[in-house]
C-alpha cells in the first residue's frame, strides 16, 4: 500500500523525483497523486521543459541580472 501524497508535498520532491533519488515508497505515491491531479501532472511537464530547454544554456549565455533574478526567484519561493 502506498502513502498518498498532497500537492504541496509532491511541489516539494519534484527535484527528487526527476533525479530518481526517491525512495521507491515515495516514488510510487507521487505516480498514484500524477495520475489523478492534472495540476501536478502539468506542474511536473513544466520542469521537464524547463530542465531540457536550460540544458542547452551555458552560463557564458546568463546575464548577471538574470542569475541574480533566478537565485531571488528560488529564495522567495522556498521561504513561501
Amino acid at each position: 500500500m502506498t502513502t498518498s501524497i498532497a500537492c504541496r508535498e509532491l511541489l516539494e520532491l519534484i527535484s527528487g523525483y526527476l533525479d530518481r533519488a526517491l525512495p521507491a515508497e515515495t516514488a510510487a505515491a507521487i505516480e498514484e497523486h500524477l495520475a489523478d491531479c492534472d495540476g501536478c501532472t502539468s506542474v511536473l511537464d513544466e520542469f521537464r521543459r524547463t530542465i531540457a530547454l536550460t540544458g542547452q544554456l551555458r552560463e557564458e549565455q546568463v546575464t548577471q541580472a538574470q542569475r541574480d533574478l533566478l537565485l531571488q526567484t528560488f529564495r522567495d519561493w522556498r521561504s513561501g
